[in-house]
């Protein structure tokens, strides 16, 4: 597929959508990427997906070792612990004793390894979309997850908070949630608690299996400090879910804490791309309850700048020495 060149936005962002993520820590800005972008996104994917069913699919990679990322099916995931503990109670939507169908595919650190989300995650627009919300000077891309929920999947993604796993200190770290699919409740939609990143927590991190339940702490990973998440009540005031369309980007800050509904459409599957960038400030920083499955293998050390490794590369100010650019 041909590649975007114009990497600009399709609209500036306003004064108060900034406001709003200040306040909120997260914010919906409609219609702020231009139609080739999405497009060429909605082809990345679906050759991630689809194009490439040898991916290995690793239920519980925790070593740290992986430079080529990781896939994850949850369904699968959820299938081997609920026969393993057939009292488990797990993050579904819809009736928890029914067979889970379709996939719910979780790709992690795919700009590695394929180079039309490299082009996109770096060459794109995203990283001015921060440097304008956040008032950012500079800003790295620090990694992407992809997602492909099925319909008939539902599994949801429980509440948490992306800082716990990013290899980061010392500044902010902004997520772009970009949809290439039209997302409501039914879906996969969102849900945000505002005001959560203003809490001063950080909180263990999921399994993402069940509500509840933290990730394994076992080689090297160490969230024994971290305070355990309460339950995000469903009518909590400060709760909002996001109905999407492909154009739309939902931004949240790292410390907001967030979820997605599980997909019980009979129809309508849900892609999208979650894009990581580190703002001005970040370095380094190898965090023991870190589960990010690459942790082991950059040649970073704690408090180096992030643009030290060509796989945090500075996407704004645009840089000339990224022509090429991938890794």
């Amino acid at each position: 597929m041909h590649r975007p060149q114009d990497p600009s936005l399709a609209r500036d962002v306003t004064d108060g959508e900034r406001d709003t993520f200040e306040r909120d820590g997260v914010v919906l800005l409609r219609s702020i990427q231009r139609e080739e972008w999405v497009e060429y996104l909605e082809a990345q994917l679906d050759d991630v997906f689809d194009g490439n069913v040898d991916r290995s699919m690793d239920q519980r990679s925790v070593s740290g070792q992986s430079s080529s990322g990781i896939r994850v099916d949850m369904v699968a995931l959820a299938g081997g612990l609920r026969a393993r503990q057939p009292d488990v109670v797990l993050a579904v939507d819809g009736d928890p004793s029914a067979e889970l169908t379709g996939r719910s595919l979780v790709e992690t650190d795919a700009a590695v390894w394929h180079e039309g989300m490299w082009h996109h995650n770096v060459h794109g627009p995203l990283g001015q979309l921060v440097a304008e919300l956040t008032g950012s000077a500079q800003v790295n891309f620090y990694a992407d997850q992809l997602f492909l929920k099925e319909p008939g999947s539902r599994m949801r993604t429980p509440f948490h908070q992306d800082k716990p796993y990013f290899l980061v200190d010392g500044g902010d770290v902004t997520v772009c949630w970009v949809p290439v699919d039209v997302v409501t409740i039914e879906n996969g939609a969102m849900g945000y608690v505002r005001g959560s990143h203003k809490w001063g927590k950080v909180f263990k991190p999921s399994d993402f299996v069940t509500d509840t339940g933290t990730f394994p702490q076992r080689d090297g990973i160490d969230h024994s400090g971290l305070e355990l998440l309460d339950p995000i009540e469903p009518n909590d005031p400060d709760l909002v879910y996001f109905d999407a369309e492909p154009g739309d980007v939902i931004v949240h800050h790292w410390a907001t804490v967030h979820g997605s509904a599980g997909n019980v459409s009979a129809t309508a599957r849900r892609r999208a791309a979650s894009i990581r960038f580190a703002g001005e400030g970040c370095t380094y920083f190898r965090r023991k309850s870190s589960p990010e499955p690459f942790r082991f293998t950059g040649e970073l050390t704690d408090g180096d700048r992030l643009e030290l490794s060509p796989r945090y590369p500075i996407v704004w100010p645009r840089q000339r020495s990224l022509s090429t650019g991938f890794p």
